[in-house]
Parts: structure tokens; C-alpha cells; sequence
């Protein structure tokens, strides 16, 4: 049965992205907690930091389902709410309960509930 999914990224934007090249991954917490995340699927250092935002809901069964149309579509199941790359590791998604799950290289780890508030800031 199709509900909505959240899907949350670190957006980086154009200013940001200019002091990457010139600086190098290390000079902003939101860079490197983007590289953390998907390089090694650990995404504390975004969360608590308050790096991640709702860039999209997805219309899909599960999560495989997400992926599978944050990645090919359709693009009717996606409304975008801000700047969105394909899903891929490191990126979070809630379902319609809350819960939020990570993207890892193989599947979905759930993130653990300490986190959902702060990831779900408007439910907050």
C-alpha cells in the first residue's frame, strides 16, 4: 500500500560548494559530515549538526521502492521541496510514522530513535 516517504539530504549550495574547492572536505561541519555520511553511511555528525533537509516526499510502497523512484522515477511520485540529488547512501528516509532509516551501500539501517526529533524538525 503506497504512502508518503521524507527523503533528507545535506544540501550544498553554490557558496558552499566554492569554498569546498578552494578549501578542501574540511572546511565546513556541513561538508564533512556529507562526506561522512556517504562515504561510511554514519550520519551523527549531519544529524546533530542540523545539516539535513527535507528535500522531497516519495510516493512508494517501502523503502526499495523510494529508492528505486528517487533514482529512475516517475517523477509524479516526487514532490520536491528543495534541491534533490538521486537518493544514495547517506541520505535518510522517514516514513509516514516517523521512523527514519539511513541508505546504506546494501539496504537500510534504522537510525536510532534519539535522532527522529532531530531529523523531523517539523515535527518538533
Amino acid at each position: 500500500m503506497p504512502q508518503i516517504f521524507s527523503v533528507y539530504q545535506i544540501v550544498i549550495d553554490k557558496d558552499l560548494s566554492d569554498l569546498i574547492n578552494k578549501e578542501g572536505h574540511n572546511c565546513h561541519v556541513k561538508s564533512k559530515a556529507r562526506m561522512q555520511a556517504m562515504l561510511e553511511g554514519d550520519v551523527r555528525l549531519g544529524v546533530m549538526h542540523d545539516c539535513y533537509t527535507k528535500v522531497a516526499e516519495v510516493v512508494a510502497d517501502d523503502l526499495e521502492h523510494v529508492f528505486e523512484v528517487g533514482n529512475i522515477g516517475p517523477e509524479d511520485r516526487i514532490t520536491r521541496f528543495d534541491k534533490m540529488n538521486s537518493i544514495s547512501v547517506g541520505d535518510i528516509i522517514s516514513d509516514a510514522d516517523g521512523v527514519c532509516s539511513v541508505v546504506n551501500n546494501v539496504g537500510f539501517t534504522p537510525l536510532a530513535p534519539s535522532f527522529h526529533k532531530m531529523v523531523l524538525k517539523e515535527a518538533a
